[in-house]
């Protein structure tokens, strides 16, 4: 039986999770993994775009600050690798200023740590739908 989230019929969905923490990509790597999501994670912009040209993903979430560049940088180079893929940005830091800024340069969602599992499922969902709808 193929697991089902908030309508969205899960058949292999591939999500990369970029994080410098590796506790946080532990953490939420094991998190999505329960929801039935298939789910690879990188610690850095070098890796998650080495991952990125070797294998198709169905949604991207990335932290905003990385040890060698920023969440945005990355999402504009996924983008130009995988343009149809929806992209979930993630931090502590941001306020809503910072928000509207990146997702005026590249994004599809923007959510504030800590954030529970409820809310990214929410979201996920949302943006599967969203992707399928296209």
């Amino acid at each position: 039986m193929k697991p089902e989230t908030q309508g969205v019929h899960i058949d292999k969905v591939y999500i990369l999770h970029v994080d410098d923490d590796p506790d946080v990509r532990l953490l939420m790597a094991g998190s999505l993994q329960e929801l039935g999501y298939v789910v690879l994670t990188a610690g850095t912009v070098a890796e998650a775009l080495q991952l990125a040209k070797e294998m198709h993903f169905n949604l991207f979430i990335l932290d905003v600050r990385l040890p060698d560049g920023t969440g945005i940088e990355l999402c504009q180079q996924l983008r130009k690798l995988q343009p149809d893929v929806p992209i979930a940005y993630y931090s502590a830091y941001a306020d809503d200023a910072a928000q509207r800024d990146a997702l005026s340069i590249c994004g599809d969602a923007y959510l504030k740590k800590p954030i529970s599992m409820a809310e990214w499922e929410q979201t996920i969902a949302g943006l599967l739908n969203r992707k399928e709808e296209n």
